[in-house]
């Protein structure tokens, strides 16, 4: 059993990053030693924080050792003075039970401020942890309870890790989180947990419940929790009254609600109306009324994908109310038509994978903001495309078309347009005007169509001078492709 420190004089704690999501990677560094008045920093380690959008397993970043315990010691042979000015002790990856961790294994540990214990057989959370705790990894073991005043002392904790255990209701009471004063970070997903525990102190920003077996969601276990800005429920087991309405009226901040694969047949009711990020994919969600989304006019993203939407439960004034909306995801669903009365200001819409068979002017009129769109796996034939179609699109750099019945390239297609995928569709030829109202153009996508060698004139790329990107594999026939020449560059002002 290895057990590892880092030893520093610094006492001051890193600051927390308020984003949901965070990944840590790290390379090997050699083994280093140094006396506990030294602060040591291996200087081949890379500890990076990124955004978005999931949880990973934490992975302790390559440290050097102040002291190190035989395998055959129970507790760290370490001087008090070395205890006295660690700040990291990484134990995770070993066979630690609860009998492998004496009631003073920390004794005298009053500088730790991150330990790991991930990745171990405990069944229980492990008494006299250090006070000066700041982040506490627990995840990947046997844990089911968490000992009455077990947390009592660390108050300085910000982050709890207490994923992939088998935590139960009974596990847990309205004491276990409330003395920790400090907690911004709480993972408590892949547990067996049936309600939201109680106690959440103030100052928790995210908590993540996710791959639980939650089956109602009460206000009064919020209410202590008015800070929270991230709420992970998803794939537990709502149903359609596990949310009712006012259930997250306490938490009045909330940024980003997360609650796909639950079973929802619509939009919870009376959600905090400044929420800006509703995620609701793989539920059962069949109809969209006029007033389902008018508490939350704040939105900048909503993701419906993957439910049971049909146009004809699609109210014109669903999305009205929400102007800030940016990102909206409606892939994976029923429709038959582009829903009517999108927001201005979108700037992504995901429409891939329904069952549109024709598109006209008038749901995109206006949607002059609109950068990305993805039409891809539905039934959309060229004589189904309108006139007039692409003519507000003035912003549109994306267009997906992929694995549709398009037989030719779609006429007058957005002047702004970077990228254009046609894959899957039932192409056979590409003329020399096909290209003529999207000079932009950089990646052009035909793979899997039914072209052949000389399928595409010559002239079909005239006039692209930046089109860098043509994918024709797939097809019946390897097809010739002369790209434009590039434009050389002229001499430096004052060169040879």
């Amino acid at each position: 059993m290895a057990w590892t420190f880092e030893c520093s004089q610094t006492t001051s704690p890193e600051p927390l990053s308020t984003s949901p999501c965070r990944t840590t990677s790290s390379r090997n560094s050699p083994t280093m030693s140094c006396p506990a008045s030294v602060a040591c920093e291996p200087s081949t380690s890379t500890t990076t924080s990124s955004p978005p959008k999931a949880w990973g397993p934490f992975t302790a970043p390559p440290l050097s050792q102040a002291c190190l315990t035989r395998p055959s010691s129970p507790s760290p042979s370490c001087s008090t003075s070395t205890w006295l000015t660690t700040r990291s002790v990484y134990l995770h990856n070993n066979q630690l039970s609860n009998a492998g961790l004496p009631p003073d294994a920390f004794r005298g540990s009053e500088a730790i401020a991150t330990l790991s214990l991930s990745n171990n057989r405990l069944s229980y959370l492990p008494p006299s942890l250090p006070p000066s705790l700041e982040r506490l990894h627990l995840q990947n073991n046997l844990i089911s309870k968490v000992p009455r005043g077990a947390l009592s002392r660390q108050t300085q904790l910000r982050e709890l890790y207490l994923q992939h255990n088998q935590l139960t209701d009974s596990g847990l009471d309205a004491t276990t989180f409330s003395k920790l004063h400090s907690l911004e970070y709480l993972d408590l997903s892949h547990n067996q947990l049936t309600t939201v525990p109680a106690g959440l102190p103030r100052t928790l920003a995210i908590l993540h419940l996710g791959r639980n077996r939650i089956q109602q969601v009460e206000a009064a276990r919020l209410h202590g929790a008015r800070g929270l800005r991230y709420l992970l429920l998803q794939h537990n087991q709502l149903g359609s009254s596990g949310l009712p309405a006012g259930a997250l009226r306490p938490l009045r901040g909330l940024h980003t609600l997360h609650l796909y694969g639950n079973g929802l047949d619509r939009v919870p009711p009376a959600l905090p109306r400044r929420l800006r990020a509703l995620v609701l994919p793989h539920n059962h969600v069949a109809a969209l009324g006029a007033r389902d989304l008018a508490a939350t006019p704040g939105l900048t993203e909503l993701n419906l994908a993957y439910n049971r939407l049909a146009s004809a439960r699609v109210h014109h004034r669903a999305f009205r109310r929400l102007r800030a909306l940016r990102s909206l995801d409606l892939a994976g669903n029923q429709l038959t038509r582009l829903p009517m009365g999108l927001p201005t200001g979108l700037r992504t819409l995901q429409l891939q994978r329904n069952q549109l068979r024709m598109l006209e002017p008038e749901p995109l009129a206006g949607l002059d903001q609109l950068r990305e769109l993805s039409l891809a796996h539905n039934r959309l034939r060229v004589g189904d495309i309108g006139p007039g179609t692409w003519h507000e699109l003035q912003a549109l750099q994306m267009l997906d078309l992929s694995h549709n019945e398009l037989s030719f390239v779609p006429p007058d297609l957005p002047e702004a347009l970077e990228e254009l995928h046609l894959e899957g569709n039932r192409i056979g030829h590409v003329g020399p005007e096909a290209f003529l109202s999207t000079p932009r153009l950089r990646a052009l996508f035909l793979r899997a169509n039914r072209l052949h060698m000389t399928s595409i004139t010559a002239e079909a790329f005239l006039g692209l001078p930046n089109l860098r990107v043509v994918d024709t594999a797939g097809n019946p026939e390897q097809v010739l492709i002369r790209l434009p020449p590039t434009t050389p560059r002229g001499p430096r002002a004052g060169g040879p």
